[in-house]
């Protein structure tokens, strides 16, 4: 192969290269500001709260198990989500998570529980408005659909000891973009079973 040829593969390939990153770049800065829309709102509240219909899907069952309840955010880092009388909860509280099934409390610790973590730092960036900029994570995309901005986070689980103790294979927060508040939570398990959150009459304090 002549020098020149040599050249010009090397030009092409720095073009190239220019380009995908300059794509990807321009890709984030609106994924950045769709996100920063979305969530607006939220920097100028206490707290916030809304009716919740949960939904179960399980794959050995023909219908979902639904019950109903609330939800309740605060500054800066708190989300509760009460169904079934109290006896189903999910509560976030600075990075401990506590799971009730059934009156059954399960709790964890972000900090100490990969998959976990990058779901923590989603749901405290949105509850302070944007402060931390998610989208730049490679763990979390972000997608934009008519007046629904969509946030999915694949979490990582670490070494492969922890991988066989991982229960969630993705989490999607779905926000609406014109209000800032929560249209859908869905915890998707390994297994493909999941549950939906599904929040309505959304209130801003």
């Amino acid at each position: 192969m002549s020098k020149y040829m040599q050249s010009t593969i090397i030009k092409r390939f720095l073009l190239l290269s220019a380009i995908c990153f300059s794509a990807l770049t321009i890709s984030q800065a609106v994924a950045q500001n769709d996100y920063m829309k979305a969530v607006a709102r939220y920097k100028n509240i206490k707290q916030a709260a809304a009716n919740v219909t949960k939904k179960q899907h399980k794959k050995s069952l023909k219908k979902d198990i639904v019950t109903t309840g609330g939800a309740f955010i605060m500054h800066p880092d708190m989300i509760s989500i009460s169904t079934n009388e109290g006896l189903d909860k999910l509560v976030m509280k600075g990075t401990k998570f506590t799971m009730t099934v059934n009156g059954k409390e399960h709790t964890t610790d972000s900090r100490k529980n990969p998959q976990f973590a990058a779901f923590h730092d989603v749901l405290t960036s949105i509850i302070n408005g944007g402060t931390t900029d998610i989208t730049k994570r490679s763990d979390v995309s972000i997608q934009k659909t008519g007046t629904s901005l969509s946030i999915s986070v694949i979490p990582t689980a670490g070494n492969d000891k922890k991988k066989k103790r991982v229960m969630f294979s993705k989490f999607v927060l779905v926000i609406d973009m014109n209000t800032s508040a929560m249209k859908l939570l869905r915890m998707v398990e390994r297994d493909g079973n999941f549950t939906d959150y599904e929040f309505s009459k959304f209130v801003f304090e």
